[in-house]
């Protein structure tokens, strides 16, 4: 008699811990969007020629902007400008499927310890290298470094000196690589989504690889996941060769396909690109359902997520990168007649 009252007992206890943590699992998630106390207006300087296209958001290496992008200047993949004057360097980088040439870009982070720009391709056991040794003669030379497995994800960052992760891969969302590329931790973290959405595994990985960016610390400590359609950041940390989920922050709500999971982009607020500093992450915000109207500000948020200021510089922003040790700004950015211009502002 005893035991079956403590067998009972186990199974009241069991059923009251499944019931409560089935209900937490099943409460709202708040979207709150930022609320920024401090305006800072700026004006942006444009920088050399008018671009062909919107192309990548700028990144900084040294005198240099690098962008992906198709450009009529040439048949490369890559551009390279001067970062004071805005004057074109050079291209480099084939797009095709042979012997030394890219298709479906995954990724592309900057190594400064090596001067090298690190790309990653679709589909492919090997991750091209570009030497910017030459780059201010108007040369880049070209090396490829082979991984131990094909690269499946959408997506490629350098973490530091130390690693690698690639994003949305087959069988997992983020996999590790430390510098030689082999894998020493994944993740499969997907925060939860809130609305009439079911928070399956598949819906879940189904928005959040159709409509995400990554950007990631330079030390290489840290690295973000924000969704564009709705905008949920995700802050991630990198210690002891782990991959662990540090927060998230749900500015606005997503709309999506109830049925398959994948985004809308058509009246939704969410978001148009991020960069990542050591000290800051930046965001260009989309706060309003119309997603035609122009974007004027950038948005500065700490590495937990919270608003700190915004900068507002009265240009249609298309991509932004940021030199925070030179205290620059740079923007793509759309005139009235829908021409593409690279500029410059102080941060």
């Amino acid at each position: 008699m005893i035991k079956r009252c403590a067998m009972k007992n186990i199974v009241f206890v069991f059923l009251f811990f499944v019931f409560f943590s089935c209900k937490e699992s099943r409460q709202e998630v708040v979207y709150i969007p930022p609320v920024f106390d401090e305006v800072v207006k700026r004006s942006v300087s444009v920088i050399g020629e008018t671009l062909d296209d919107v192309g990548s958001k700028p990144m900084i290496h040294g005198d240099f902007i690098i962008m992906e992008h198709q450009s009529l200047k040439n048949e490369k993949i890559f551009h390279a400008y001067n970062k004071y004057t805005g004057k074109y360097m050079c291209g480099f980088g084939v797009r095709g499927r042979g012997e030394g040439e890219l298709i479906h870009i995954t990724g592309i982070s900057i190594d400064e310890k090596t001067n090298s720009v690190m790309v990653g391709s679709f589909n492919r056991d090997e991750v091209f290298v570009f030497s910017l040794d030459s780059l201010e003669y108007g040369e880049v030379a070209v090396s490829t470094q082979k991984m131990k497995q094909i690269m499946s994800g959408r997506n490629l960052l350098k973490l530091g000196e130390k690693h690698y992760c690639s994003v949305y891969n087959s069988c997992y969302r983020f996999l590790l690589y430390d510098k030689n590329f082999n894998i020493i931790d994944s993740s499969n973290f997907y925060s939860p989504i809130s609305g009439s959405m079911v928070n399956s595994r598949r819906a879940s990985e189904l928005y959040y690889s159709y409509c995400s960016n990554c950007s990631s610390k330079p030390d290489g400590t840290k690295f973000v996941n924000l969704t564009l359609s709705g905008a949920i950041l995700e802050i991630f940390e990198i210690r002891n060769n782990k991959i662990k989920h540090l927060r998230t922050k749900y500015y606005y709500q997503p709309m999506y396909d109830e049925e398959s999971g994948l985004p809308r982009w058509d009246e939704t607020m969410g978001a148009a690109g991020i960069t990542a500093t050591n000290k800051y992450i930046y965001v260009v915000f989309i706060d309003t359902p119309n997603r035609e109207a122009p974007i004027y500000k950038i948005s500065v948020l700490d590495w937990e997520g919270n608003p700190i200021k915004q900068y507002d510089l009265g240009v249609d922003l298309m991509r932004i990168g940021i030199d925070e040790e030179f205290g620059k700004g740079y923007v793509v950015f759309r005139d009235d007649n829908y021409e593409y211009h690279l500029g410059v502002f102080n941060l």
